[in-house]
Formats: C-alpha cells, structure tokens, sequence
C-alpha cells in the first residue's frame, strides 16, 4: 500500500516508520532536514501540499497530519473528489469530527481524545487482551506447575500451545518451548511480558551496535539503520565519526529515536583502519555496521579486497547496510557447519523481536532430518512465520535467486559457511537489494 503523509510530525514520523512504502511532504525547514536523515530523499516531498501531489496515481491512502485543522480538512476534501479510496484526517478539536463525517469522510481522529481514553482505561482497568508468551531455555519457571506461576486476580493462563497443539493450562507443568496463553485485564501485556520472559533471558543478539560514520550517506543508511535495530532490541549505539562537522545531525536522529548513543570521532575511517576504529580497549563493540559502499571494491575478485580483509579480521558480528528497514522479510540458509545451526537461531531471535518473517533454505547432506526438525523446534519456540525449503541441487543458485528477488531486508548469513563462498558473499554485499549480517561463532545462543 503505497501511503501519502501530509505533515512530517511526530505522528508523520511513526507511519513513516511502520509504512516503508509511506512518503511524506513537509514545508518547514528543520523538519525537511530531521525526515531527510531518516528516512532518505526518495521518501520525503518539500511542501507545502498541492493537488497535484494527488496525480501519483500509486497512492491509496493519504493520512493528513498537519496542526491546521481546517487545512486538513481542504486537503481530505480534494482527496475525496480525485478518488483516493483511503482518507485518515487528523483533528486537534473533535467538534470537527461530524462536519467531517458530514463530508463523506469516515476516518477522522483526534489524539487528544485517543489520550483521554487511555488514561481512563489505565484508571479504570475493564480491557482484556489475550497474549502468547514465549517460554525459552533458561527460563526459571520451566519445570514448574502453572499453579505456581501465579499473576493475581487480574491475569490468568487459560491454555498453553505446545508441540503446535493448545492445552488445558490445568495441571500442566512448563517446558521449555511452551507457550503461555494469557488473558489479562488492564493492559498488563508489558508488565507480564517481562514477569515470564526475564530481562537476562539471551534473546538480545547483541548488546551494543557501533555505527562506522565516514560520510554524510552513511547518516540516511548506516546510523538510519542502526537506530531502527537498536530501538527494536534494545540496544545502545556508538556513533563513530571521521567527519565532526555530521555529529550534530546524527545525535538529533539519535534522540528523536530515543536509543542511548555515544560519541567518537576519530582521525581518519580508511577501510584499513576500521577495525582499530571499531573497537575500544575493554568495551565490546557488539554488532559493527557500516554501509556497502562502491569504494571497497578494488578488484573484481572479492578475495582481493580490502573489505574482505577487514570482514575476515573482525570477530563479531558485521551489518552491512543497505537501508532496506524495517525488516519484514529476513533471509538464512542453514547447512552441514557446526557453527549454522546457532547462526540460524540468531535469525529467529530477530525475527522474533522485529516481528519479522523468516526465509530458511536448509541445505544439508549429514542429517537432514535432524535439521528440519531444529527448525521446526526454532518455529514453534519463537512463534515466527517461516517458509523453509529444502535444497537438493547448488545451494548457490538457490541463494542468488532468493536474493535477487527483491522481497528481501536482510540477510542473515555464516561466514564460514561451505554453501556460499566467499565470491557469492561479496555480490550479496555489493550488488543484493537487502542488507546483510555475517556472523561467525555466535555465543549465547539457545538451542531448543
């Protein structure tokens, strides 16, 4: 769904987010400036607003945002008459909300009456909600009865999905992979979220990601990217700079996303000196991300490049942006190495937390069973949506024609792995629409 924003603000922003088809038009200067680092220049229009911005004959929703509410409603007024099928309207009186609907507009929304609602709800709890909560490996509570895992009067399990089949919650004891079916009233989804999945549960693929900034792209791609995963997982970001004069610009984006950062400049971020860059005496440097950028290609034999020796170099896990987030569809194959299996859970444990779906080509001489049943143990653990299919033939081929294929974020590969060589990794890198995360030897992973 192709999305038109008229008004760049906070609510602007979030659709922005949510929707990467969404485009907005913006007229004032600063915020131009804000919605431009975000989310690039393909995806923001200089305003003010024209009919002739309604000529895209793509767009099927236009949400009008502005803080004029009879602006607003001029604006939805020309979109009902060219036909746009999806009209939202933003109004700061809800005294307007009738006259719009008098217009033959049904969408019309006040936030401030949103606001006033919740508070109620949070005042006087009567929401129910029905939630699924995960039981991982290190849980403490697996082995315990449900009986013992008690949430007061206003939170019950009523059934628990094991093996892809839901049972009675009664008498049953918890193992790991289980998950809770809980119905809850008051909104206190969050709250026991944390009570089941504890906060030193190893979900979190890594703790810090430290964002290689060399030039004034890499605030649209590499820190745009890295504050939407950060966010997501909760992690912090160290912004590291060659060029001081972009560090104002990048601790805005950084705030208004909301993710603790720091700050490093250093002399000079040459591809032979990003390692020494990344990394900081005694503090380690979590995921290191930087963006796939046409001067690492030297030669045309991805062995030969400087970036190669740099990937090859560096331990820890490795995104290499692309600004495909947020990422809806993530990509991993799993074969025959010791380290694939681990590499694949990290997978899951982002499609999990980013609410993502999963592609998973399993290519496997050894033990193919045991490996369709692993995946199968990682699906039903991580609730994630997860087309897997076996490779018979060149894994390869299967690989590149998954990632050619244009539905791909990410790419979630093992970096010793013998189904992709290393020439394959480098068109992925320099040539794939997707981004993409090499890891090798992942820790703390949770095999079910």
């Amino acid at each position: 769904m192709r999305m038109l924003i008229v008004g760049g603000g906070r609510l602007g922003q979030e659709l922005m987010k949510s929707n990467p088809r969404s485009v907005v038009i913006e007229a004032k200067p600063r915020r131009l400036e804000i919605l431009r680092e975000m989310f690039g220049d393909d995806r923001v229009i200089e305003g003010p607003w024209e009919e002739a911005h309604f000529d895209d004959g793509r767009i099927e929703t236009v949400v009008i945002a502005t803080h004029d509410d009879d602006r607003n409603i001029e604006i939805a007024v020309a979109a009902k008459e060219r036909g746009i099928p999806g009209i939202v309207v933003k109004v700061k009186d809800p005294a307007r909300i009738p006259e719009i609907k008098e217009l033959g507009i049904e969408d019309a929304i006040c936030p401030h009456q949103f606001a006033a609602k919740a508070i109620r709800a949070s005042l006087v709890p009567r929401s129910k909600d029905l939630i699924e909560i995960p039981i991982f490996p290190d849980s403490p509570h697996i082995g315990k009865s449900i009986e013992e895992l008690g949430f007061g009067l206003d939170a019950i399990i009523v059934g628990v999905v094991r093996n892809g089949s839901i049972l009675r919650a009664e008498g049953l004891v918890i193992e790991k992979a289980d998950h809770l079916l809980v119905v809850s009233i008051g909104g206190r989804s969050k709250e026991l979220q944390k009570t089941v999945v504890r906060k030193e549960s190893r979900l979190k693929p890594f703790e810090r990601i430290t964002t290689l900034i060399i030039e004034e792209n890499d605030l649209n791609v590499t820190l745009s990217e890295s504050l939407y995963l950060a966010r997501i997982i909760g992690a912090e970001v160290d912004m590291v700079f060659a060029d001081p004069s972009l560090v104002p610009r990048a601790e805005d984006m950084a705030t208004i996303s909301g993710v603790t950062y720091a700050v490093r400049v250093v002399g000079s971020l040459d591809i032979d000196e990003l390692p020494a860059a990344a990394i900081v005496e005694g503090r380690d440097p979590g995921c290191i991300a930087l963006s796939a950028s046409p001067r690492y290609r030297e030669r045309r034999v991805f062995r030969r490049w400087r970036l190669y020796r740099m990937l090859k170099e560096i331990q820890g896990p490795i995104l290499i942006c692309k600004r495909r987030h947020p990422y809806y569809n993530i990509l991993n194959i799993i074969d025959d190495h010791p380290d694939s299996p681990p590499v694949t859970e990290l997978a899951f444990k982002l499609g999990f937390q980013l609410r993502s779906k999963l592609r998973v080509l399993r290519y496997c001489y050894l033990d193919p069973r045991g490996q369709e049943r692993l995946v199968d143990n990682l699906v039903r653990l991580y609730g994630v949506s997860c087309r897997t299919d076996a490779v018979e033939g060149n894994p390869t081929i299967e690989f590149i024609s998954e990632i050619t294929s244009g539905d791909l974020d990410l790419t979630v590969v093992n970096w010793e792995s013998p189904s992709i060589t290393h020439d394959i990794l480098g068109r992925t890198i320099m040539e794939g629409p997707s981004s993409v995360l090499i890891m090798r030897s992942p820790r703390n992973v949770l095999m079910p």
